[in-house]
């Protein structure tokens, strides 16, 4: 990447100033990049003695060599390189939001949040208060003006971007697509019984109806459908992809809530009556204990046919595959091999009656929080900018943390700076993919995880992900109305109505603070 021209005067001994440009600057006083509008430096002993520590809070990912990357080579050599100790941590993806929630009170009290740099899987934009707008805008800005990475597109800006405020509340550095997975060879069995004017396609499901008819028959088989109806992260995303492929959401462009209003009440009303018919008819109780490591369990040990979630399913099973092959084991005869080749993906997310709209599986959402600590905040930027960068093999080779971020996760982490690794070579890793061909699997399997630019919807659409939603999100307001209905605690009525009001109760709340837009 070419260096901006920002620069910064620093004074080197009395009378004498030397004129640095920001990289220049990091390896001088040790820190990650100068700051936009940090004024004059006086560069001394004491300062050289004190190298800046960069604390970053990220999740477990679901593909362990990503985690491999990040702690002992990306992290440890850009900061090697750059002149920082950075400290990573690693947390399950469902404690990071309280986490976060605790560390925001700090920063409002002037304390040490704990941490400089989290990343969070939904878009946070209830921290706005609490995180440096400034430092999120220079670093989108930076990475949008460079022509080979950019652009951030409309997912993660929906996912990052105050209207309201023209604030940014985060800098997204990845989506993850969310199409189904479902067992190939169950699926045909199943789509074989399924006779006359309801019959459903033998290459997998393509509409939520398919997914409720053969899921009929696969759980006849033994192997129903688990699709989460729980208080947890994978339950949020399905049921929103769902509604919104119903025509219904929780809110309009201008952040009006309108689930309950007409014509949006009775598309809503559908959607909980097909989950609910979908649960009888297709699933089981345990969908109601699901946590965020359900999916991947209960398809992986074989007790599921279908599952929503990222291709960590798929990598899950391929890397069990290719432990089968290390040990000899016949790819014709191995179940490990055959689970691997009988896992598949949707090519798109499936459809409803208003079109095919899916969500991203999580939102990687950095935030830097306001700690007022310049040297922190500018090393928190420059990590960012590099990392984003990183995507691209040959230039995270060059800068010495090869193979970069879209490799090492496998294909998982997909940019949401979309040339930061070019279609062109997202393709020719996806075509060619060498964890596939390791585990003795189709070496094309995941290439249609490519469309996911054309039906990943951000949390909150048609509106922004805004600070409303980011709280009615992570109080799990929406599979709490669906699991009512499933169970038949409430009426599709009973649970709407009582939804939308809690609903409004939140939106007044951010309202009244000036970081939600809408009026109803």
């Amino acid at each position: 990447m070419k260096e901006k021209e920002e620069v910064r005067w620093v004074q080197v001994s009395e009378g004498k100033w030397r004129r640095l440009t920001r990289r220049e600057f990091l390896k001088v006083v040790g820190v990650g990049a100068a700051a936009a509008g940090f004024g004059p430096f006086m560069f001394t002993e004491k300062t050289a003695a004190q190298p800046v520590r960069l604390r970053v809070l990220l999740w477990r990912h679901f593909v362990p060599p990503y985690d491999e990357w990040f702690d002992k080579v990306f992290a440890p050599r850009w900061g090697a390189k750059n002149g920082v100790q950075v400290v990573v941590e690693h947390v399950g993806l469902a404690d990071l939001p309280a986490i976060a929630a605790a560390e925001a009170s700090r920063v409002a009290r002037g304390a040490d949040p704990g941490h400089d740099l989290i990343q969070l899987l939904s878009p946070p934009a209830a921290l706005e208060p609490q995180v440096d707008t400034d430092a999120h805008r220079e670093v989108i800005e930076e990475l949008v003006n460079n022509k080979k990475v950019g652009p951030y597109i409309p997912l993660a800006r929906a996912s990052t971007y105050n209207p309201v405020t023209k604030k940014y509340f985060g800098v997204s550095d990845n989506f993850v697509p969310d199409p189904i997975h479902y067992r190939a060879d169950l699926w045909r069995r199943a789509a074989f019984r399924v006779t006359g004017p309801e019959r459903v396609p033998s290459k997998g499901p393509v509409t939520w109806e398919h997914v409720r008819l053969a899921g009929r028959e696969l759980k006849k088989l033994g192997n129903p459908v688990g699709l989460g109806l729980s208080q947890e992260i994978d339950t949020n995303m399905f049921l929103r992809a769902l509604m919104y492929s119903w025509g219904t959401s929780e809110q309009d462009e201008g952040s009006n809530v309108i689930i309950d209003v007409p014509p949006y009440r009775q598309r809503t009303i559908d959607a909980l009556k097909f989950v609910k018919a979908l649960y009888e008819e297709a699933m089981f109780p345990g969908v109601f204990a699901w946590t965020a490591a359900s999916n991947n369990e209960e398809f992986l040990a074989g007790r599921i046919s279908i599952a929503m979630n990222a291709i960590s399913i798929t990598r899950t099973a391929q890397a069990l595959a290719a432990e089968a092959l290390k040990r000899g084991e016949d790819p014709d005869r191995s179940p490990a091999v055959q689970l691997a080749r009988n896992t598949e993906i949707t090519e798109r997310a499936p459809a409803g009656p208003s079109g095919a709209r899916g969500l991203e599986h999580v939102m990687g959402v950095y935030i830097i929080w306001k700690s007022g600590n310049r040297r922190v905040i500018d090393a928190a930027k420059q990590f960012l900018v590099d990392l984003i960068l990183s995507y691209d093999p040959d230039v995270a080779t060059r800068a010495g943390w090869g193979p970069g971020k879209f490799h090492a996760s496998q294909a998982y982490d997909y940019p949401t700076f979309q040339n930061a690794i070019s279609k062109a070579k997202r393709l020719a890793y996806l075509t060619n993919d060498p964890v596939s061909k390791a585990a003795g699997d189709r070496p094309d399997k995941l290439a249609t995880i490519e469309t996911a630019y054309e039906w990943a919807y951000n949390v909150g659409w048609p509106g922004p992900s805004n600070a409303a939603i980011d709280e009615v999100f992570n109080t799990f307001i929406i599979p709490v109305m669906f699991a009512r209905v499933a169970q038949g605690i409430d009426t599709p009525e009973r649970a709407l109505d009582s939804a939308a009001a809690e609903m409004r109760r939140i939106y007044q709340k951010w309202r009244a603070q000036g970081l939600v837009g809408g009026r109803r």
